[in-house]
């Protein structure tokens, strides 16, 4: 359960990279590219609330969480979860700290080389290069209008190892992405909604201590 929570968090932070603040009505892939590419150059700091819905393949039930998101440029972010239980995971500089009500677990990333090929492909992502990461992904945008999405199908490594597909949709009209929706080799599912995004806002620097 805690290994599958880390992989959710680790990768869903490929939504960072889709934070967007043109407002036109209509674009071209070349132009979507080009507007996230600018706008995540620029942006120092996120935080937002999340609702996560998690569906397994061999359940009819689904699983839904609830948390909060913080990051702050270059390689600093804060994923918790308040509901139905609590969970906190902090990435500050080289160190994971994992923490749930057993216990505090420390990583450093570079003695893991999972978390050290996550933390590199996410960090790309947060910093906008995330749809012209040719070497970890094959990238397909699709839409028209406002509504656009990104489909990321995982080349190698340990993405490849976990997940089969990972789909980031992003409204124009709201400057951001509305959700991201991963599948895994399983077939399970998971998809989480982001709210009451901001960015680069004041972030207090003992968020990412634990």
């Amino acid at each position: 359960m805690e290994r599958m929570r880390n992989k959710i968090i680790l990768l869903t932070l490929l939504l960072t990279a889709m934070v967007l603040s043109a407002r036109a009505q209509n674009y071209t892939a070349a132009q979507v590219r080009q507007i996230i590419n600018a706008s995540t150059a620029k942006m120092r700091t996120l935080q937002c609330d999340f609702t996560q819905t998690k569906s397994l393949s061999m359940l009819k039930s689904k699983v839904v969480s609830r948390g909060h998101m913080y990051y702050s440029q270059p390689n600093k972010l804060r994923w918790e979860y308040t509901s139905p239980y609590t969970y906190t995971f902090v990435l500050n500089g080289q160190t994971v700290v994992m923490k749930n009500a057993k216990g505090r677990t420390s990583v450093s990333v570079a003695q893991s080389k999972m978390f050290k090929e996550v933390t590199r492909i996410m960090m790309s992502s947060v910093v906008g290069s995330c749809l012209s990461n040719n070497r970890d992904f094959r990238v397909s945008l699709q839409g028209q209008g406002n509504s656009w999405r990104a489909l990321l199908t995982p080349k190698q490594g340990p993405m490849k190892q976990m997940f089969k597909t990972i789909t980031v949709y992003f409204d124009m009209r709201k400057a951001m992405v509305s959700k991201v929706k991963m599948v895994e080799k399983n077939n399970d599912t998971t998809v989480i909604t982001l709210q009451n995004a901001k960015t680069n806002g004041a972030i207090n620097e003992k968020i990412f201590n634990l």
